[in-house]
């Protein structure tokens, strides 16, 4: 018996064919072989009608195509392997229906191990008719939003320095990096003092606080300072142990890693980090390293704790092992956390059986590896010691702690101890001097590449497989640039977000971006229906977009000039900007002169809005 099997990529299909032996053949499709056709009423490629994207053949594809085919003659069985997400199943209708396969089943694993895909072979399943709805539907709001926005952008704005696009997520992704950034300037700070009791060497014995404030109670407002200083400067040099209170508790639980909270993490750039974890995912020929990365589940699965359980017991012992798991579900259709496929393949022995991972590979393995296992140990305990202090009728206090139950420190070593200076009930400290600090409230950091995802993923606008490409677009874009780590928006990505929102304010905002992930979903799960969620969007988006065109102001860019004059004619050369989005120079006297150079950074001058 012939069995074929299809994945998406190719760098999958040795090791799974190893893991199947002869029975099986395996090919890739290489990704989407279909691509939306830019025909139709705007281009869209979209049959409005009866709501159907329409596709042709990517050219780049046909290749692949010809292999399919031929590893297709006289195969008794044919198994869906795409990925298991909206696109793997979008994928693996294209697969079907291009291809007319009728002796089909879908099979889907969440890592590239022999027991993952055995079991998938023996436990497959049908193509998610909702999920293909929910692909399709996404595919085509994106298509129409990005073509009508951008196209309307690209008439409004004139010469401009980026690529003037627009798109259901990446135009709320430049509006929460813009929002930020008029909140960091308009931000009026606010003063207020900090007073600590220092004791010899300049060391912190205890901070003043304020039993009765509501909230901020270390702090001293401006229009207290002045009384308090007056009694200190008087008052006796020291502090009575008024109190002491012991506590313990337990430090927070680790949770296992979801691509946003891993983007968050990583020390890299959210691109090379999704590269590093696809890599890691397909493995190196003998499986994977990590479980399927682009998920929003914080879920472990039960075969995975219990192996990894009795790893931790073996190593460490009994105690160490967490009876609750932060995540866990022993459901087994859901997707699960990122998370490595073997618990006792350590970082060091990673490095030591596959050359080919580089020093950032091994970064966001071991990442990875060290958040799963701390995630499955028991959480440390902390043992504190609160003293109370008083001098007068202004209280002090301060703290100490330590760790008296190691737990998942057992992996990345214990926090730095605390010296504890054992005081005693009733007795008095002397003070080498009250000090006065004066601070003011800072606004909220600007958003670098992992904040900006996690916010994304928190108030769900896309999904953890378009994070990363996201990003890149607004950066790509010249939309906004990357200052020190930090996403800060250009004169023209402020322009464009203001002119989106002021055009489209029922579309470009955090709230219709999540409800339209809420009614994919709901797709998905056939309790909407597909052709009713894009025909009411589109009878409202028509006279939205019609509105907008004739409301919104065009906005010109300053033309930079060469101080050099065009070779050809004489004239004036100038920087310029192809439909691309790509500069080159040009002559001012262009259509006479045709004469064009190509552009180098070191040329160009500032470029202002007029």
């Amino acid at each position: 018996m012939k069995n074929l099997v299809i994945v998406e990529s190719p760098n999958k299909v040795s090791t799974i064919k190893k893991y199947l032996g002869d029975e099986y053949n395996v090919v890739a499709s290489v990704g989407h072989f279909l691509k939306m056709k830019t025909d139709g009423e705007y281009g869209f490629g979209i049959d409005l009608n009866e709501w159907e994207p329409r596709y042709s053949l990517d050219s780049t594809k046909r290749k692949v195509v010809n292999e399919i085919k031929e590893a297709l003659k006289d195969v008794d069985n044919v198994y869906i392997a795409t990925d298991p997400d909206r696109e793997g199943e979008g994928i693996g209708q294209h697969l079907v229906t291009y291809f007319k396969i009728k002796n089909f089943k879908r099979i889907k694993y969440n890592e590239i191990t022999k027991d993952a895909i055995l079991k998938a072979i023996n436990n497959p399943g049908e193509l998610n008719n909702g999920l293909v709805d929910a692909q399709k539907s996404r595919r085509m709001l994106d298509r129409i939003i990005g073509f009508r926005l951008s196209n309307l952008m690209k008439l409004k704005f004139r010469n401009a320095p980026g690529i003037p696009t627009a798109g259901r997520v990446q135009s709320i992704a430049l509006k929460l990096v813009v929002d930020r950034e008029r909140e960091i300037q308009n931000f009026v700070p606010e003063s207020f003092f900090k007073l600590s009791a220092k004791i010899e060497n300049n060391e912190v014995l205890a901070y003043y606080f304020n039993p009765k404030a509501d909230d901020r109670k270390d702090w001293i407002y401006s229009e207290e300072v002045d009384k308090i200083k007056k009694y200190f400067e008087t008052s006796k040099k020291e502090l009575l142990v008024k109190n002491i209170t012991i506590s313990k508790r337990k430090v927070p639980a680790i949770t296992p890693f979801k691509q946003s909270a891993l983007y968050k993490k990583s020390p890299l750039s959210s691109s090379s980090t999704q590269g590093i974890l696809q890599k890691l995912y397909e493995g190196f020929g003998d499986g994977g390293l990590i479980s399927y990365p682009r998920t929003d589940s914080t879920r472990l699965s039960s075969d995975f704790v219990n192996n990894a359980k009795l790893y931790i017991e073996n190593k460490w012992g009994k105690d160490y092992v967490a009876s609750e798991v932060k995540g866990f579900s022993g459901d087994q259709d859901a997707h699960e956390a990122i998370r490595p496929t073997d618990i006792s393949l350590t970082p060091e022995l990673a490095e030591k059986k596959y050359p080919e991972l580089n020093e950032y590979d091994l970064k966001i393995y071991k990442l990875i590896y060290q958040n799963t296992l701390m995630a499955l140990i028991t959480q440390p305990i902390r043992e504190s010691k609160l003293y109370e202090f008083s001098n007068g009728e202004y209280e002090f206090r301060q703290s100490f702690s330590k760790i008296i139950f190691d737990g998942y420190y057992v992996v990345t070593g214990k926090e730095e101890q605390q010296f504890d200076p054992e005081y005693t009930h009733g007795q008095i400290v002397a003070v080498e001097e009250f000090n006065f600090e004066s601070h003011e409230t800072k606004p909220l950091p600007r958003y670098n590449e992992g904040s900006l995802i996690e916010m994304l993923d928190n108030i769900k606008v896309g999904r953890p497989s378009t994070f990363a490409t996201t990003v890149n677009i607004i950066k790509d874009r010249k939309f906004v640039v990357n200052e020190s780590s930090q996403l800060v928006p250009t004169e023209f990505g402020i322009a464009l977000c203001d002119s989106l929102i002021a055009g489209f304010p029922n579309i470009i905002n955090e709230s219709y971006t999540a409800k339209v992930e809420e009614e994919l979903d709901k797709i998905a799960e056939n309790t909407l229906f597909k052709n009713d969620v894009l025909q009411d969007f589109w009878n409202r988006f028509q006279e939205e977009v019609k509105t907008a065109s004739e409301k919104m102001n065009i906005y010109h860019f300053s033309t930079p000039e060469l101080e050099r004059a065009c070779p050809a004619c004489g004239g004036t050369l100038l920087i310029r900007n192809n439909k691309k989005g790509q500069k080159f120079i040009g002559c001012a006297n262009f259509p006479k002169c045709k004469h064009t150079e190509s552009y180098e950074e070191k040329e160009e001058n500032q470029s202002n809005l007029d």
